[in-house]
């Protein structure tokens, strides 16, 4: 029984050393039978299609293209299936401003919000807005390095994670290999169990609270 016990443990740790952090209160996933009625997920764009699209723009403007034509001829050159409020707007000459803004929330795209507002601004002023593109496509490359930075800062994080959540389930296993009953004690006794349940109570605690550390600094979108 002990040696089964040890073997339990000993895969519990090095289960936690490969897996990627789970989140905190994390229920069972069941696979759903699947339909032909279940709806089709989404497509997004990525920031290689996001930086495109706005130098694309850029270098219509500098060729002397109107602003219009210089966002048809970005749209031509990604996936049909994004922007579609866009592109609806420019083919009806309807409100196009909020047409962009709409799909800058649909597609996670803040730079084309950021974009209807500088068109926006030059229709009202008359002022050019080649510089603001400039410094627009400037601020997602800047943004996207530091992502890429924290990214990589945060991978040692992670693995020092996962090593302390399995020391627990490590300890055990050594003590049970030393001859310790600590394992009896947790589950046999009344105090063993209120140890047991603060224990894991401490370490889904420590998860989420780690998982929420990790979603804020990662929360800024491209």
């Amino acid at each position: 029984m002990k040696t089964f016990l040890v073997a339990t443990c000993v895969w519990l740790a090095c289960y936690l050393a490969m897996a990627p952090l789970p989140g905190a209160f994390e229920l069972p996933k069941f696979k759903l039978v699947k339909t032909k009625f279940r709806k089709r997920k989404k497509m997004q764009m990525n920031f290689d299609e996001k930086l495109q699209f706005i130098y694309c723009i850029k270098i219509q403007l500098l060729a002397g293209s109107t602003q219009i034509a210089a966002l048809q001829f970005a749209l031509s050159r990604i996936n049909d299936s994004f922007l579609p409020e866009t592109r609806k707007s420019i083919s009806l000459r309807s409100e196009i401003f909020t047409a962009m803004k709409n799909d800058a929330v649909e597609f996670e795209f803040r730079a084309l919000a950021d974009y209807a507002l500088l068109m926006q601004a030059s229709a009202k002023s008359g002022a050019s807005i080649l510089q603001p593109l400039s410094n627009l496509a400037s601020t997602m490359i800047c943004n996207r390095t530091q992502e890429q930075l924290l990214t990589t800062e945060l991978a040692s994080t992670k693995a020092t994670i996962l090593v302390l959540a399995g020391l627990p389930i490590i300890g055990s296993g050594l003590a049970m290999m030393l001859g310790s009953q600590s394992i009896n004690w947790l589950f046999t006794t009344g105090v063993g169990h209120g140890c047991l349940l603060i224990g894991i109570a401490l370490e889904l605690l420590g998860w989420a609270w780690v998982q929420r550390l990790l979603a804020t600094a990662l929360r800024d979108p491209l």
